[in-house]
């Protein structure tokens, strides 16, 4: 992937970014795009208010903000890290964080749900294991899929609507399934291509004819196996 194309890809991710928040939320900003001269390295980030139904006052910002990469193959656009943090507005505080870190180290899995939060009965587990920091929630890593099941934007979306209950617009519904089916039809694309040897067998059985290519690469399971 040429620099051109791989910022290009980029915008076009962005672009997709915003017709998602701005279907769902009213006031939702555009995504602001940050490249890194001469290298292949990019940033969007979003901060968009939420509101009550009916009620003007912000209660809380979803911030969203992606880096980007090329991928393993130098071939297509890959997210380096991602963090979608719904941060209380009167204090800034984060309260819960949707996290993604493509070179996360081995002591955290690299995606994950960080609770901002203190509970005595789980504080009380920590502190009899020797935990580092027993008394924040915030500590800890929930695992949510690794690199290529991982939770995506519209799942947060539609838990900050549904779960949290902040006011999302008209057919915010259509906006978040189509976006989730185009997530995980690229990450599924993504998978395939760590694993053709599975791919190409999983389709024989249905009936289709697969011929590898001559040199064709052998499944990779690093992606797959990642905490």
């Amino acid at each position: 992937m040429e620099l051109g194309e791989f910022y290009t890809e980029v915008e076009s991710f962005a672009a997709q970014t915003d017709r998602l928040l701005q279907a769902v939320f009213d006031d939702a900003p555009a995504t602001s795009v940050l490249h890194r001269d001469g290298e292949a390295r990019s940033v969007a980030k979003a901060d968009v208010p939420l509101y009550a139904s009916g009620c003007e006052r912000v209660l809380a910002r979803l911030r969203v903000e992606y880096r980007f990469c090329r991928d393993s193959r130098q071939t297509y656009l890959a997210v380096e890290e991602s963090k979608f943090v719904l941060v209380a507005e009167v204090d800034r505080t984060p309260i819960i964080r949707f996290e993604y870190d493509r070179e996360h180290h081995a002591s955290k899995p690299g995606a994950h749900i960080q609770v901002h939060a203190h509970r005595g009965a789980l504080s009380h587990l920590l502190s009899q294991t020797g935990h580092g920091s027993p008394h924040s929630m915030e500590s800890l890593h929930l695992p949510v899929g690794g690199d290529r099941f991982r939770l995506c934007l519209e799942d947060v979306v539609e838990f900050v609507v549904l779960e949290c209950g902040f006011a999302g617009r008209n057919n915010w519904r259509t906006a978040v399934r189509n976006g989730r089916i185009e997530w995980r039809r690229n990450q599924l694309r993504a998978t395939i291509r760590d694993l053709p040897e599975t791919a190409a067998d999983a389709l024989r059985c249905l009936g289709y004819a697969v011929v590898a290519p001559e040199g064709a690469p052998a499944d990779r399971c690093e992606k797959i196996n990642a905490w």
